[in-house]
């Protein structure tokens, strides 16, 4: 993959088509939308991106939640959605411990094609304009695409930790 394949950019009214049609073809595989600000849940997409732009400030972002900054990944050559990453400042503690910085994405017809691994490398030049000079991310044991992603960014492993029935592994990366 070309490393200029991708770019990121926020969510607008531009986009929402293509964010309701990465939606669509999640939930008909079934699969999560992590790293989306809860995307499959909503029922409106102005709601979701009314969210998204609002929890970007600490004074305005939902109640328990870490400020972030959502971005959506999008093919040059053709203008498609091809995953989301939401990179998170002021953590948590919960979050800390279990979610990390950075949460991400990619639609499964577009996996196993280096864009996760791509856009996490995008994502940390997002993390260093908001001020960060490292990221957590955790990812559960069993998830080895994750793993070799974070891995090829420079993550480097802190520990294991038990949550929700599972082992999960908690990386840090340079941005």
């Amino acid at each position: 993959m070309n490393q200029s394949e991708l770019f990121l950019v926020l969510p607008s009214e531009e986009y929402k088509d293509k964010i309701l049609e990465f939606k669509e073809e999640f939930c008909k595989s079934g699969d999560t939308l992590y790293g989306t600000e809860n995307l499959q849940s909503m029922s409106n997409i102005e709601e979701w991106l009314l969210k998204v732009h609002n929890n970007q400030r600490e004074e305005t972002v939902e109640p328990g939640k870490a400020p972030s900054y959502e971005f959506m990944a999008i093919r040059e050559c053709d203008g498609k959605l091809i995953g989301m990453i939401n990179v998170r400042y002021n953590l948590k503690k919960e979050m800390y411990l279990y979610y990390g910085n950075i949460g991400y994405c990619v639609r499964k017809s577009e996996r196993k094609k280096g864009y996760a691994a791509e856009m996490l490398r995008l994502a940390l030049f997002e993390a260093r304009k908001i001020g960060l000079d490292k990221v957590l991310l955790t990812v559960d044991s069993d998830n080895l695409a994750s793993i070799a992603t974070m891995k090829k960014n420079g993550a480097i492993l802190e520990n294991e930790v038990p949550y929700n029935g599972k082992i999960t592994h908690r990386y840090w990366i340079k941005c």
